[in-house]
Order: C-alpha cells, then structure tokens, then sequence
C-alpha cells in the first residue's frame, strides 16, 4: 500500500520576500557605517576649526597685550628718567612691532582702528598640517580661494578661517572710547565657495566665535612729547 507525504519548503516567492528583508537589512547597516564616518569626519573637521580660530583669536589678543605693555614700560623709562628705546615703534629695528610712536594696540585686531569701518579678511588653512607661523592673511575671498586650490593640488584639504572687525566710536563712563567687535568663523570649503565673506552665522560654518575689546584714550604727553593720544585696552 502506497501513500503520499507532504513535503514542506519555501516557494520562491518567499525566498525573494526574505532576500528582499535582509537587502534592506544590509542597506540599513551600510547607511548607519557611512553616516558614521561622516560624523567622525565632521567632528574632526570642528577639532580643527575650534583650533584654528582658538590660535588666531589667541595671538590677536596676546599682540594686542604685547603692544600695551611696550607703551606702558616706555612710559614708566620717562618717569624714571630713563632712556626710552622707541625702536620697538618707530620702525628703525627689525623687530619694530609698529611703526608710528606710540603703538595703537587695537591694529594688532584691525588694521584702522581709528576709522569706524567694517575689515573682513580670511585666511586658507591646511588641516593635514597647519602652521600657524605661516598664515597668509588676504583681503579677498578670490586669493583666499586660491591658496585653498594650491592647498588642495599638493594633496591636501583646506579650511578657512574669516575675521570680520567692526569699530565705533562712542562714550564710556563719560570718557571716549574705541570699540571693536570681532567675529571668527571656520568654513569648510563648501560652505566657503557659497557664503564666502559675507555670512559669519553658525549654520554657514563650522565653528564661530564672538569677543569685543574696548579701548580708551589717554596723553602721556606730560612726560614723551607727541604722545597726546594712547589707546589703553581693555583686554577681557
């Protein structure tokens, strides 16, 4: 006597079903690695940015105290009657710091400190190996481009950093006083070719940061002739 079996397997319509599920399954995990490495790329690209502007805003700052300090010490040489050395300001040695007797300490952030203008500039970084001695500060987002171009045919990535000052005039504590506002951006090279120059805003770069420094005007023409105007900042 013969009889029949049921035999149980998969129909190939639910063999696609499952290969289907686990293409997506795949898709996903692939999606999620790449989402990975761009966050990675990304927040090593902010380490780098928050570094860049930290050392540029930094050495602004220490220039701005370097030149008060040279002022005050020729200052205090006329009060001790001492022989003042002017040649950190008159441009007579290599190592003048300025040119014009006495330094205006807010040129170290703004190149007219006088003038209530607006000065951007930026600067092409290279993040595989940036020197902050060599920084080749430009006025327009043309040069700037084309030293990112240079950056980036040697094999390399660039980023760029912009400073925007911004001087007004106006009283403090009944005295006048100077002004200036400076805003530091990191921008990747995109955003770059797309804001340039003009918006310094979060979402159009990768870092930004913000700091005012005020400055206001004494003589110390009592005691060196000619000094009837020194701007004393006022370093935060």
């Amino acid at each position: 006597m013969s009889g029949t079996k049921n035999q149980d397997g998969f129909t190939l319509l639910e063999i696609l079903v499952a290969v289907f599920i686990m293409s997506l399954g795949f898709l996903a995990a692939a999606q999620m690695q790449f989402l990975s490495l761009r966050q990675k790329q990304l927040a090593e690209q902010g380490t780098i940015a928050t570094n860049v502007i930290q050392y540029i805003s930094d050495n602004d700052m220490a220039q701005v105290r370097r030149r008060y300090l040279y002022n005050s010490t020729a200052y205090l040489d006329a009060q001790a009657n001492r022989v003042i050395d002017f040649s950190y300001c008159d441009g007579s040695s290599p190592s003048s710091i300025c040119n014009v007797c006495p330094c205006d300490p807010l040129e170290a952030i703004t190149p007219n400190p006088d003038d209530t203008v607006t000065e951007t500039t930026c600067a092409a970084i290279d993040i595989n190996n940036f020197n902050p001695e060599n920084l080749n500060i430009r006025t327009t987002q043309a040069q700037c481009v084309t030293d990112g171009a240079a950056i980036a045919a040697a094999g390399s990535s660039p980023l760029y950093a912009v400073k925007r000052s911004v001087t007004s005039e106006g009283l403090m504590n009944g005295v006048n006083a100077i002004t200036v506002a400076v805003t530091y951006a990191s921008k990747t090279p995109q955003q770059f070719e797309k804001t340039g120059l003009g918006s310094l805003a979060l979402n159009d770069s990768l870092v930004v940061q913000n700091y005012e420094i005020t400055a206001h005007v004494v003589s110390y023409s009592d005691l060196i002739p000619g000094w009837t105007e020194v701007n004393i900042p006022h370093i935060p």
